[in-house]
């Protein structure tokens, strides 16, 4: 990747976290069509699974079945390009792929499917502790919903543990440690632990907020409200 896509890319994932999505969206369609020009099938997977990424966001906030379906498209052209291009792509971008795919599953309410790819993301991951913590939480939080609780918690816990292990002044670790923390909260909610919830819940939000993640204040905001309501019907 050139250092011309690379910031394209970067600029791409900061407009997403700042949840400008239609610039987001055109930088990263720039970004596709740039690649594929170059056959840069490597970097076209991180584009794919950033753009995917940005539907899974709309999708959790609007519950239209249109975003989840570019949110599926795009994450599986990812996973299309790996299965035809692997010699040319690097593990690190394998396992984006695969946790892409994943994910927009799980949006969809797939966990069953969703947890090989994540198990496989996990599996080929070069990344340091930190990121593998995040896709550890990942197969921790689907395996708890197909009923293998106890794994399900343990792993999940463990995930968030790796996680903390990282750069905790960095702002990507904060984002994982957050999502690992929204998904313990629903889970000890589902368990009728609605204290440990609340705690996970109200920390989740103050690291939300100190750290500018406005997304995961959002999460966290909403398992908030419903556990105020007792209610449990969180999104994915």
């Amino acid at each position: 990747m050139d250092i011309q896509d690379e910031q394209k890319l970067a600029k791409a994932g900061d407009l997403r976290e700042a949840e400008n999505y239609g610039e987001s969206s055109k930088e990263y369609t720039e970004s596709l069509i740039s690649l594929i020009d170059k056959q840069d099938y490597q970097a076209l997977i991180h584009s794919l699974g950033g753009q995917s990424l940005i539907y899974k966001i709309l999708a959790r906030k609007t519950n239209d079945q249109i975003y989840k379906n570019l949110a599926l498209a795009f994450a599986k052209e990812a996973v299309n390009i790996l299965e035809q291009r692997q010699e040319q792509v690097d593990p690190h971008a394998q396992s984006i792929a695969l946790s892409s795919y994943a994910d927009a599953l799980l949006m969809d309410n797939k966990p069953a499917e969703a947890l090989p790819y994540f198990e496989k993301a996990l599996s080929v991951s070069p990344a340091e502790d930190s990121e593998k913590g995040r896709l550890k939480s990942h197969v921790g939080d689907v395996k708890y919903r197909l009923g293998d609780k106890q794994t399900g918690l343990g792993m999940l816990n463990e995930g968030l543990s790796m996680i903390r292990a990282g750069d905790m002044n960095a702002y990507h670790i904060r984002v994982w440690e957050t999502g690992a923390m929204n998904a313990l909260a629903k889970i000890y909610a589902a368990e009728k632990e609605s204290e440990k919830a609340k705690s996970l819940a109200h920390e989740s939000l103050n690291i939300a907020t100190e750290h500018n993640l406005s997304i995961r204040k959002r999460e966290a905001e909403e398992i908030l409200q419903k556990l105020s309501e007792n209610r449990t019907d969180f999104s994915i």
